[in-house]
């Protein structure tokens, strides 16, 4: 007697509970083998669905099966075709590739045509199958019957859950620990911007990223990720990032106790984890001083702009206000006392904004202005007509000059930015 592999298969856990569909199968094996002299060496079986191109990766049992019977040369036996598989281009696979099995049901002298007609018809067999099934679950529905997880009880639904959770969270903690090596490195590199603060989750990423260790997914790393990682490791590293809350705090105690500190200075500070960005450093020390302008009634009249000097220039108004006697410059730093933006220029100018109530770059019509008056302005009465040497084109040509005649007082209002004082009025002459 020839030697052979039996393989059985049913589609459902519920029928592989039963164990009927997997006996009637191998009685009707046995009984073929009997009849045309083979003898079943091993049984193999599945409870997996027949559907899918990749039978062999679902169902193990058939891999098994076909690896046996190829090694030792004997054919592999199914009750039915539909057993084997409910996919054409699988069974036409296998019967391109040479595999020798046997349908029980089909005989043992079954030719390619045959199997190619049964395989159509097991395919769409399935299909019907699965209309009838789908078409019955949608009437059921809708008279209010319930399937599969709503059968089950609400605590038993609830238990499952938990299990459910429980061991996703433990497959998060063991791809967890096999990266502790790799995060807790990350997390004692230093930071940039210095050794004595602590690296952010973004920097410890790159790290990793820059050494070429790929993530548990295969995967570039992120700061939110890693620091998921670690704190699943219990390593909890410091914060990454400073709160707004917090940041704001700092700035304005530093602000109580530096008022003339600068954006820039603001930000080589000690005193946060992480230092604070350009754009934070700005934006919080305007915040801070526009509320000390809108406090002040008369800054908001004048219309100060908001730089390093606005709480100076509050001071000297508040000065001037509580103590209207004060009328030199001397009198009003010694008032102030030590500190920065005491020049005795600018603080005469501040005092004559004061009376004024305007600043003096509205005079010139300027957005930003120095404190020094335009050129324009300052030499037009006194300038004189001046006489310049123009070479005209060709080379034979007679020398002209430009005669530079001073104008009018140039009208700042309308003057653009850039080009304070420097509105001429041109007249070109011949040369005599």
């Amino acid at each position: 007697m020839k030697d052979a592999i039996g393989y059985l298969r049913v589609s459902t856990s519920e029928q592989g509970r039963s164990g009927l569909g997997l006996a009637a199968q191998r009685h009707d094996i046995e009984t073929f083998a009997l009849r045309e002299g083979f003898a079943v060496k091993n049984w193999y079986q599945d409870i997996q669905t027949g559907a899918g191109r990749d039978a062999l990766l679902l169902r193990p049992g058939l891999a098994t099966a076909l690896r046996k019977a190829r090694a030792a040369r004997c054919p592999l036996i199914v009750s039915r075709l539909d057993r084997l598989s409910r996919n054409v281009h699988f069974i036409t696979g296998l019967m391109e590739h040479k595999v020798h099995f046997l349908v029980a049901a089909l005989g043992k002298d079954c030719d390619n045509f045959t199997l190619h007609i049964y395989a159509s018809l097991a395919e769409q067999e399935r299909k019907m199958i699965s209309e009838r099934i789908k078409a019955a679950c949608a009437a059921k529905k809708q008279r209010g019957g319930r399937f599969g997880f709503q059968l089950i009880s609400k605590a038993r639904r609830t238990q499952i859950t938990r299990l459910g959770h429980a061991a996703l969270h433990r497959a998060a903690k063991e791809r967890a620990e096999a990266y502790r090596l790799q995060i807790e490195w990350a997390f004692r590199q230093s930071s940039r911007y210095g050794a004595g603060r602590p690296i952010s989750f973004q920097a410890a990423a790159d790290r990793l990223n820059d050494r070429g260790i790929p993530s548990p997914f295969g995967r570039s790393w992120a700061g939110g990720q890693l620091v998921r990682y670690a704190n699943r490791l219990g390593i909890y590293p410091p914060p990454g990032t400073v709160p707004q809350d917090k940041v704001k705090e700092w700035v304005r105690k530093t602000l109580e106790e530096n008022p003339d500190i600068t954006a820039y200075d603001l930000r080589n500070l000690p005193g946060l984890d992480h230092p604070i960005g350009v754009e934070n450093s700005f934006k919080m020390l305007k915040a801070c001083r526009m509320a000390e302008i809108n406090s002040n009634r008369a800054c908001k009249k004048i219309g100060w702009k908001i730089d390093c000097r606005t709480t100076t220039r509050i001071r000297i108004s508040q000065l001037l206000k509580r103590r209207p006697r004060l009328t030199l410059a001397k009198q009003v730093i010694s008032a102030l006392g030590p500190g920065l933006y005491r020049k005795q220029k600018w603080i005469e100018q501040v005092m004559q904004e004061c009376k004024q109530g305007y600043p003096f770059h509205r005079l010139q019509g300027q957005r930003f202005s120095s404190f020094k008056r335009s050129h324009g302005e300052t030499r037009h009465h006194t300038q004189r007509p001046r006489y310049d040497k123009v070479r005209p084109h060709g080379k034979n040509a007679s020398t002209k000059t430009r005669v530079v005649v001073p104008g009018p007082p140039p009208a700042y209002l309308s003057q653009p930015r850039g080009l304070r004082g420097k509105y001429r009025r041109e007249e070109t002459g011949a040369t005599r």
